[in-house]
């Protein structure tokens, strides 16, 4: 039984919510496993890597070495926040390491993509990012968020997404910061044809809904 993995990342998984194939694939090919979770994209990685999975959907960067992958678009990352107002203009790397926060994907820590792109920024400054508060979703953070006792970041998909709070304000940072989403293979791995067929599925989706600047590779997987 071939198993095909399509992580749903915090990035993209109000894409993925009106995402409608699995039902259909299923009635497709009744013999495939199919599974749509909510794995950080570290865990989606290490499952591609062990062989677990054939295929997943994830933020880069992570450590890419014995995968083969497939950008596909990138989403900006904005500073969120119910207190500050935008006309003070773009976050600054200092500004961020002195808010108070409230940061998701606990479980992964700093090994999150996006939280190691802000943390990598801050050590570059010599300076260190130390959150508040801790949590795994990101609706949890943004609902804390919205009472103003904390700020976070999210990506733009999620500022735009239906349930984001009207109170928070999205701003950009000084020096723009992107999470890029990409399909992942084990490299030298052979995708079965049910995988490449909800590989190329999963990619159409997505990409129809980004704007052409976003869309950093045109190619589907083949």
């Amino acid at each position: 039984m071939s198993s095909c993995v399509h992580s749903r990342t915090r990035n993209s998984h109000k894409h993925w919510t009106t995402f409608r194939g699995p039902n259909h694939f299923h009635r497709r090919y009744p013999k495939v496993k199919v599974r749509l979770v909510g794995l950080n994209s570290l865990a989606v990685a290490e499952s591609v890597l062990s062989g677990e999975i054939e295929a997943g959907l994830i933020v880069l960067p992570v450590a890419e070495a014995g995968l083969q992958v497939r950008p596909l678009f990138r989403d900006e990352v904005f500073y969120v926040s119910a207190t500050r107002s935008p006309t003070r203009g773009p976050v600054t790397i200092e500004e961020l390491t002195e808010s108070k926060l409230v940061l998701y994907d606990a479980f992964a820590g700093w090994q999150d993509p996006t939280r190691r792109q802000v943390l990598e920024r801050a050590r570059l400054k010599g300076l260190k990012i130390d959150p508040a508060i801790e949590v795994e979703h990101v609706d949890t953070a943004l609902g804390l968020a919205a009472t103003g006792a904390v700020d976070t970041f999210v990506p733009q998909a999620t500022t735009k997404a239906p349930g984001f709070p009207k109170n928070l304000r999205a701003v950009p940072f000084a020096e723009p910061l992107y999470d890029t989403i990409a399909l992942i293979q084990r490299e030298g791995a052979y995708l079965s044809p049910a995988t490449r067929k909800m590989a190329q599925t999963a990619a159409r989706t997505l990409l129809a809904r980004v704007t052409p600047e976003q869309d950093v590779q045109r190619s589907l997987p083949s």
